[in-house]
């Protein structure tokens, strides 16, 4: 029922500010995707704590090592629901493309952070920042060090307010191949970071496992590269193009 709620209240902003060519409301509706993220974060982070009391007896200690005795089938649906619901949100709080795309990172950043927030508080988990985790089941295993993840969620963050301040004060970003070519190389060398002992780490566990953090640092600077050509590549248009 809530996020029945939600869809309402998204429906209601966007037919309310469909219309808005000054900018001037584009904090409503970047607030408005941080909140749901916010939520979306807690609740997911409270729907682990009872997975986790239903896979570990009542005394039992939460191990460091990847879960095995588990249904990793429903385990990748939920996640494939988790990507869909925050598309939609994206779709419903934005203008246009790029403004969509933008909000879909603030959304997904959010989201991570507040989670791994949320099992802190519910769980004590993790102990240290540089824990190991599994973040994703598709379409391999990744692993890292639940830093990573929490970096990288830092720059959605900051890269899609970057992104939609600009485009709501009718800076129109230029998604150039270029622009797109070094973000997307950005994501592509994140991602081989988290797959790349995979098949090891779901064999032997994170003893031994270790991070590359040179494929971080390198995807970091597409990532940031592509966002400066985007804005020095931009021009002054309407707001709704």
């Amino acid at each position: 029922m809530p996020q029945i709620y939600w869809g309402i209240f998204i429906l209601v902003m966007d037919n309310t500010l469909k219309n808005v060519n000054d900018g001037k409301l584009i904090g409503l509706r970047i607030s408005s995707v941080i909140i749901f993220a916010i939520a979306m974060g807690i609740l997911e982070a409270i729907c682990v704590d009872y997975i986790r009391q239903i896979i570990f007896p009542p005394d039992g200690n939460i191990t460091n090592i990847p879960i095995t005795n588990f249904n990793f089938t429903i385990e990748a649906i939920r996640e494939a629901m988790t990507i869909i619901m925050l598309t939609t949100t994206s779709i419903l709080a934005a203008y246009n493309v790029r403004t969509r795309l933008a909000m879909f990172f603030l959304a997904f950043g959010t989201w991570d952070i507040l989670y791994y927030a949320g099992l802190r508080i519910f769980l004590q988990w993790p102990a240290s920042i540089m824990d190991w985790d599994t973040l994703f089941l598709i379409p391999v295993a990744w692993y890292s060090p639940v830093l990573v993840p929490v970096l990288i969620s830092i720059y959605f963050i900051f890269g899609s307010i970057f992104i939609v301040l600009h485009e709501g004060n009718g800076i129109k970003l230029k998604f150039s191949f270029p622009v797109v070519l070094l973000q997307f190389s950005a994501f592509v060398v994140w991602y081989y970071s988290f797959i790349n002992d995979s098949a090891m780490i779901s064999e032997n566990g994170y003893t031994n496992a270790e991070y590359s953090w040179s494929l971080f640092f390198l995807g970091l600077v597409l990532g940031v590269t592509s966002l400066a050509l985007s804005f020095l590549k931009g021009k002054k248009t309407n707001l709704l193009q």
